[in-house]
Parts: C-alpha cells; sequence; structure tokens
C-alpha cells in the first residue's frame, strides 16, 4: 500500500475536498475513484455502493462508476435519494439506465462525465438539478422526466443528442453555453414548460442551436415559441399581450405563418360578401347594366374580391348615402395590408 494512506482524487470543484478512504494496493485511488476496475474491484466497488445507498449516504464525487448497484451492469431502477445528491465528477464509463429515479434533494451532476449512452427516462428531480460542465460523450434521454426546481445545464456538452421529448420543467431551466455537437437538430418542441420564463430562455437557446446547424425551418419554429413564452409573461390583461395574440400572432404567427394571413383573407372576403348581398346598397354601373339588376350572393362575393384586391373595376358601386360605404372602404385597406403582409412572412420563410 502507498506511504500516504488516503486516496489521491482531488476536486475541480469543490475546494478542499479530498476522499477520507484507503488505496488500493499499488494505486493511488481508493476501490471509488480508480478507474478501469478490474472485474473483482467492480464487486467490491457495487457491494460499498449498496452499502452507501442503505445508509443514505449519497455522495458519489469523483467515483467512477461502469456497473450499478442493482445486480445487473449498467442498471439502476426506481431508486429513490432522499436527500442532496452528489455526482460531481463523476465518471460513467458505460451505458446506463437510469430509470424513474426521485431525486427528492437537489441532484449534483457538475463537471461528470457519461462515456456511454445515458437513460435517465421517467425520473423525477424534486429539488434542484445541476449538470453545469457536464459531458454526455454519447446520446442521454430524459424522456417524460420532470424537473420540479431549477435546471442548470450550463456549459455542458452534448455530443451525439438530447432527448426531451416529453420533459416537463416547471421552473427555470438554463442552458447558456451549452454545446449542441450532434449533427441531429436540435428540436425541444416537445418540451412542456410550466414556467414562460423557462421557456424563453429554453427555445432562445435550441433557435441559435438550429441555426448553426442549418435547420432554419426549426429555428423558425423555435422563434416563435420564444415569441409565445414572452408574450405570456405580460399581465393576462395587459393591452400588448392581447395585440400581439390578435394580431402579430394571430394573423402572421410571428412571421412564422404565413397562412394565417390566407385565411383571415378569406374569411374577411366571404364574411363581407355575406354582408353585402344581406344588406344590400350595393349597385351596378348604369353603364353596364341596362335593365334592374338584384345583387346576388355571387355578385356580392365578386365586389368583395375586386374590393379586398384593390382593384376597383368600377361595375359595382357602394351607396354613396350609406353606411356600407364605409365596410367597403375598410375592406380595401384590410385587403391591402393583408397581401402584404402574407408576402412579406412567406419570403422571410422562402428566403431562409
Amino acid at each position: 500500500m502507498p506511504k500516504n494512506k488516503k486516496c489521491q482524487f482531488r476536486s475541480n470543484i469543490i475546494e478542499g475536498y479530498s476522499c477520507p478512504e484507503p488505496p488500493l494496493k499499488n494505486s493511488n485511488y481508493c476501490i471509488f475513484h480508480k478507474p478501469h476496475k478490474t472485474q473483482q474491484e467492480e464487486q467490491l466497488f457495487e457491494d460499498k455502493i449498496d452499502k452507501k445507498l442503505q445508509n443514505k449516504d449519497y455522495d458519489f464525487t469523483g467515483y467512477h462508476f461502469l456497473y450499478l448497484p442493482s445486480g445487473l451492469p449498467g442498471q439502476l431502477v426506481g431508486q429513490v435519494f432522499e436527500d442532496d445528491t452528489h455526482f460531481i465528477e463523476a465518471t460513467f464509463e458505460g451505458d446506463i439506465e437510469l430509470w424513474e429515479l426521485t431525486f427528492k434533494g437537489k441532484a449534483d451532476f457538475r463537471g461528470s462525465t457519461f462515456q456511454g449512452k445515458t437513460d435517465f427516462r421517467g425520473s423525477t428531480f424534486e429539488g434542484e438539478t445541476d449538470f453545469r460542465g457536464s459531458t454526455f460523450e454519447e446520446y442521454v434521454v430524459f424522456y417524460k422526466s420532470t424537473f420540479k426546481e431549477r435546471s442548470d445545464f450550463r456549459g455542458s456538452t452534448f455530443e451525439e443528442y438530447i432527448g426531451l421529448s416529453g420533459t416537463t420543467f416547471e421552473k427555470r431551466v438554463l442552458f447558456s453555453q451549452t454545446s449542441f455537437e450532434f449533427e441531429e437538430t436540435t428540436n425541444f418542441t416537445e418540451i412542456i414548460f410550466r414556467s414562460p420564463f423557462a421557456a424563453e430562455y429554453a427555445f432562445r437557446v435550441a433557435k441559435i442551436a438550429c441555426q448553426r446547424q442549418g435547420d432554419y425551418a426549426l429555428a423558425g419554429e423555435h422563434y416563435y415559441r420564444e415569441k409565445i413564452a414572452i408574450r405570456k409573461q405580460l399581465p393576462l390583461y395587459h393591452p400588448k399581450r392581447w395585440f400581439e395574440y390578435l394580431l402579430l400572432d394571430g394573423l402572421c404567427g410571428y412571421g412564422e405563418r404565413p397562412l394565417r394571413a390566407v385565411r383571415t383573407g378569406l374569411g374577411v372576403l366571404f364574411g363581407l360578401a355575406l354582408l353585402y348581398w344581406r344588406v344590400g346598397h350595393i349597385y351596378p354601373s348604369p353603364e353596364l347594366f341596362n335593365e334592374p339588376h338584384a345583387l346576388t350572393f355571387w355578385d356580392a362575393l365578386y365586389f368583395s374580391v375586386v374590393t379586398f384586391t384593390t382593384l376597383g373595376f368600377g361595375d359595382w358601386r357602394p351607396d354613396p348615402s350609406h353606411w356600407i360605404r364605409y365596410v367597403v372602404m375598410s375592406e380595401a385597406f384590410i385587403g391591402a395590408f393583408l397581401m402584404a403582409l402574407f408576402i412579406v412572412t412567406f419570403a422571410r420563410r422562402m428566403m431562409r
């Protein structure tokens, strides 16, 4: 055994941290911190981890995991961590399945390295979750997991893929300086955010990541959801919130839904055609009709179209002494506005 009776592991994150465990024979590290353990050492490691869990000792700082204490390699299913759990600077050497875990306190994975495939599906993080500076060398999945307090992924690196489908973030989630290095585009659209502040931040990060990955359509979708999240941060009866909802979102989806302008335009066309037909006071030009001509619905629809598109052939005219002329004037203005809006939003999407 080395002269130094303590494990030589030192934390780069926790100042002054040292491991009290004795080192293994012919090693500077204890059974917990020694990488690349032998099969016999792995069995000893698993037995000691089992005892720590039974004693509710959840400090795994700097530990090297290959097998998890469940009797099956790489699996830890349904474990409940009753208090704060520390996996700071831990290394997971193989594929691991961490299904349906429950962290009742803080889950601290700062600086951890996941070298294999990592699966947290169905897990619940009741306290704050900290993955700052962690590295996921293969894919990581949080399918249908729930984060009830703040979650921090700042400075993390995802080298292959992060699966967040059905994941719920009830409080703020942080992704600044996070690196998404995989070729597959970053998609946060299936994540459930209870907080609009968290949604704004996450969708902005995903938008920038998608732009870097060249998926501008998905970047636009994240931009749209980011704008909705910003709007929802306003008080319910704030005028700006309703202005954005009815006009900016309702008419064009913040520039990402050009067909909404088409839908609104068709509604105006047919709605006002029905109004003209029922109210009347739209008369044909005497130069075109020698005999009295009653306004039919098709005539009203034709008049609505030429008014909406600002063509104005002059073969039908509103009664200058009736209020219907103000409706006609409004339709011309609305039509010009909606056509311009459609062209701008459609061109914006095509130019990307």
